[in-house]
């Protein structure tokens, strides 16, 4: 036969077998799809499904198909809570990947592998591990990879109170999904539930709400009960904190009978906890104390210790409010060490506020302001690293990209090398086939520049919203607790200049809402907002223009007040307490009398410098001041106006404790009383003062 005829031939052979491999690789590949899908709804039975299928894999089985079966794998195990098993099939997948150089197999057991870090309590770690894989990542341009991989690192930046990152993350995450090949819905409704997730943290209620509404709509078209479980449980936690509280738990029985009967044990946890939680703020204790006793049990069959610590804490408050204050204060407090262990911050911070307001409705006033203390010295620390980490991350991000650009440009350069080799080679025999490739290229160059106009675009609208956030709280529009510290930084390093003794002070009060937490279990967390909005408007008309007012967390508010002496500041207290309290605020239907509490002094203080009394003494000074108000009937504010005595004897004492310094007659005391209310205009002010 003709030497060209054999060549025939013998392509032809080589074409039948690579189409046999190729229909047996694709039958594997759909079988593990339809197994994947089963596990949206039946996760027990797609597991012994994936577990028989394994019997019949061996070394001769296309890597491929190796690969997408471990990570189906351990998707599965994870949600049945084997979580022993997934971590040996995370590393028998990434040993695969290693072994065969396959960067995609190594991303997706990374990622899985952090996933079981962070849900063990080891955030911080995944979230490294995450990052040293990131330029990894990118290169292997998949978009199963990527999204799995910012997904991940989104979750667990959300965790840690990286609001800003888990933001990006998840915009990230929702641009890979659409990539997809297969499982795109699905995978667009994942990073839509952390992007929900995201907006919840940062307070946004009606913003998680419409995204919520937004993936419920689709998740019956994919056919999920795993997704829609979730979707159900932060359409609840939205539901809670707008004060729609039978909305609330509709859904987080929906999410608990969904969670029953497809095996998820972390989805019993979650739902049983939040209802639960739903049972705490209507005070029906010995209720909140059964649920969260049972999330408990799942979640430590779910080896989740995030929630192992939230449903401990759950059970504390409602012991605390069953009047057990002692055995309450016991399991709040072994949560909050569990918390601590996770390095889960944001959580710990959580807890102690709570723990305060449950000391002050026992009337343990004296507690209440020791945990309040613990908790402002965690939120300063937990908004410091905050702001940190989000310098540190946006650097690692930009070098990241121009990594990639440059990985880019070398990949172009290195295919235009192989087709010139291949063109001289082949060019009498392929020209056709040389132009349709080039027609292929001019599409993908195309699509690519498509890709990075979106991308772009993304990027530049999640820059616009990190720069919001940074400065301004989302609810209120005021200042929030990092400008301040922005502010303070340039007086804290010029701390040690030099100071004219006949320069006007500065001015810092610091103000509280008397009987929020009522506010909130009456009128709802809507009814809340619409007041802390209302006050924020009464406090921006009533300060200078060069008066900063910022929302400092919570109900409280600050006012930094420049050149302001002793005298102006009395009459800012005036001014504000009468802007507040005289005129009630009107919530839906209803006119409410609100009155709000202050402690107020100069800064520097009493002509001291600011090496020795800091902004940050100051504060504290100030907020003892507020809590003296507190205690002696509220809806006033008190400020210090100078030592009566050396400053060597008074701070230690001052520091310690305001009543002791002033029974001792060391400091110089001014009281400023709030407005009375007209009983027969307005409702009567809320009961169980808080």
């Amino acid at each position: 036969m003709h030497k060209l005829g054999l060549l025939v031939v013998g392509v032809m052979w080589v074409l039948m077998g690579w189409h046999g491999v190729a229909v047996a690789q694709s039958g594997a590949m759909d079988r593990i799809d339809a197994i994947q899908l089963l596990s949206e709804n039946d996760n027990q039975q797609a597991l012994e499904q994936l577990q028989a299928m394994g019997a019949t894999l061996d070394a001769a089985t296309p890597y491929a198909v190796r690969r997408e079966y471990l990570d189906a794998l351990i998707t599965v195990q994870v949600d049945a809570a084997k979580m022993e098993a997934a971590q040996a099939t995370i590393a028998a997948l990434s040993k695969l990947a290693q072994d065969n150089r396959d960067d995609i197999g190594v991303v997706l057991a990374t990622s899985k592998s952090a996933s079981i870090m962070a849900l063990s309590g080891k955030t911080d770690a995944a979230i490294a591990q995450l990052i040293s894989i990131e330029a990894t990542a990118l290169r292997t341009a998949d978009a199963h990879a990527l999204w799995r991989f910012y997904l991940t690192l989104g979750s667990a930046q959300l965790t840690v109170g990286r609001f800003e990152a888990a933001q990006e993350s998840a915009l990230k995450s929702l641009q890979y999904a659409k990539e997809r090949a297969a499982h795109a819905q699905t995978s667009h409704l994942r990073s839509l539930n952390l992007l929900g997730n995201v907006y919840m943290a940062m307070l946004n209620w009606n913003k998680a709400l419409e995204v919520i509404d937004d993936a419920l709509v689709v998740v019956d078209a994919v056919g999920s009960s795993k997704l829609k479980g979730t979707l159900y449980l932060n359409q609840g936690a939205a539901f809670a904190s707008l004060g729609r509280a039978k909305e609330s738990v509709a859904a987080y029985e929906k999410a608990l009978k969904i969670g029953g009967e497809s095996g998820m044990v972390g989805l019993q946890g979650t739902a049983l906890n939040n209802i639960g939680d739903s049972y705490l703020i209507s005070k029906d204790y010995p209720k909140a104390e059964v649920f969260s006793r049972q999330a408990m049990v799942k979640f430590k069959e779910a080896g989740e210790l995030g929630g192992v610590a939230t449903a401990q804490s759950n059970i504390g408050f409602a012991l605390m409010g069953q009047g057990r204050i002692h055995e309450g204060v016991a399991e709040v407090r072994a949560a909050i060490r569990l918390s601590q262990e996770m390095g889960a911050k944001t959580d710990q911070e959580g807890i102690l506020g709570e723990l305060g307001r449950m000391y002050e409705q026992a009337g343990l006033y004296r507690e209440a302001v020791a945990t309040i203390r613990e908790q402002q010295v965690l939120t300063e620390q937990l908004f410091r690293a905050d702001r940190e980490k989000s310098v540190a991350t946006l650097q690692a991000q930009f070098d990241a990209v121009q990594r990639q650009k440059q990985i880019e440009l070398l990949a172009r350069e290195n295919s235009l090398k192989d087709a010139e080799i291949s063109n001289r080679r082949l060019q009498q025999i392929i020209t056709l086939l040389g132009a349709v490739v080039t027609v292929m290229a001019g599409i993908f160059v195309f699509l690519l520049y498509r890709r990075v106009r979106k991308t772009n675009l993304k990027l530049r609208e999640a820059n616009k919203q990190l720069e919001f956030h940074a400065v301004r709280d989302p609810l209120t529009g005021l200042y929030n607790r990092r400008s301040f510290f922005e502010l303070m930084k340039g007086r804290t390093s010029n701390a040690n200049g030099t100071r004219r003794e006949d320069e006007i002070p500065d001015g810092l009060m610091i103000l509280d809402i008397d009987h929020f937490k009522n506010i909130n279990d009456t009128l709802g967390h809507a009814g809340g907002d619409a007041v802390l909005v209302e006050i924020s408007k009464r406090l921006r008309a009533t300060v200078r223009d060069t008066d900063m007012v910022m929302r400092w967390g919570g109900e409280e508010f600050l006012i930094f007040s420049p050149k302001a002496n002793a005298a102006h500041l009395k009459s800012l207290a005036q001014r504000v307490l009468h802007a507040i309290g005289a005129t009630p605020i009107a919530v839906g239907d209803r006119m409410m009398p609100i009155t709000v509490t202050g402690g107020f002094l100069s800064l520097p203080f009493s002509g001291l410098s600011e090496v020795d009394c800091n902004w940050e003494k100051a504060m504290q000074i100030a907020d003892m001041a507020l809590y003296l108000g507190k205690v002696n009937g509220r809806n006033r504010a008190y400020g210090l106006n100078r030592l009566l005595a050396p400053f060597e004897l008074v701070m230690p004492v001052l520091e310690r404790d305001i009543t002791a310094a002033l029974k001792a007659n060391m400091v110089e005391l001014v009281e400023v009383i709030g407005p009375v209310a007209d009983a027969q205009t307005v409702e009567p002010p809320l009961e169980n003062a808080g």
